[in-house]
């Protein structure tokens, strides 16, 4: 087993533990501090990128012969017939169409492409766990946000925080990074600060009690189950951000 599968399987482990103990965090009233350096998740939901085990169909309107529907292999290429593999990981669809295009041309199939893609299915996932109604891994899609992934998830029990929803991400060298999402801001107002952008492997995890102090909470449920940086502080300002301060 390779570094990148136990990192995935120590997430997918911290969100089923995540969600056991939900029921067991003790209630805490908010204290809200202003955060010394701030670094929210961009806000904005970036375009999907194809990743393996992706279902892929192809169309080319005035080629139909040349149609196929088929799968992204481990490796991230793809492969049609006649016009033979094509790299598509980490690709946008215009981004897998225009490579599609690229290679029926150079390879002279045809001397003007324009293939269309769609993904018929998504292999990629996020993990939802907590107060929600069906906890588990929920397929990622197009520009994806916390709140249709908890809908997916069969939406919200009636003991869910809701204004302190955690995200949990892979960071750098493996280190998960956290973000607070307010979801009642997100329902109510809009605010599109809080429709992050989710990506694959994300955790998104809904407490039943307010979480004020997130370092307290990453010391009790999580520091024993993922590889946190422990020379950061967490705590949660007035707009519902994890803040990250070093000693």
């Amino acid at each position: 087993m390779n570094d990148v599968e136990m990192e995935m399987k120590k997430f997918v482990c911290a969100a089923v533990i995540l969600t056991a103990l939900a029921g067991c965090a003790p209630s805490v009233e908010p204290r809200h501090q202003q955060a010394a350096h701030f670094s929210p998740l961009a806000g904005m939901a970036p375009e999907y990128r194809v990743g393996p085990g992706d279902d892929l169909s192809v169309v080319l309107p005035y080629n139909p012969e040349l149609n196929y529907e088929g799968p992204v292999g481990p490796d991230g290429r793809f492969t049609m017939p006649v016009v033979g593999t094509v790299f598509v990981g980490g690709q946008t669809v215009s981004g897998v169409e225009a490579g599609i295009d690229k290679a029926l041309i150079e390879r002279k199939v045809v001397k003007e492409a324009h293939a269309s893609v769609s993904i018929r299915h998504y292999a990629q996932v996020v993990y939802v766990g907590g107060e929600v109604k069906l906890p588990g891994a929920v397929p990622l899609r197009n520009q994806m946000d916390p709140l249709q992934a908890i809908t997916v998830a069969g939406g919200l029990l009636d003991t869910a925080r809701s204004e302190q929803v955690v995200l949990i991400r892979p960071g750098v060298d493996g280190k998960p990074v956290l973000r607070v999402v307010d979801l009642e801001a997100l329902i109510h107002t809009g605010d599109p600060a809080q429709a992050v952008a989710l990506q694959p492997q994300d955790t998104i995890f809904v407490p039943k009690s307010s979480i004020a102090e997130v370092d307290l909470w990453i010391d009790q449920y999580i520091n024993r189950t993922l590889p946190f940086n422990r020379s950061l502080s967490y705590t949660i300002n007035d707009n519902a951000g994890t803040a990250a301060t070093t000693p």
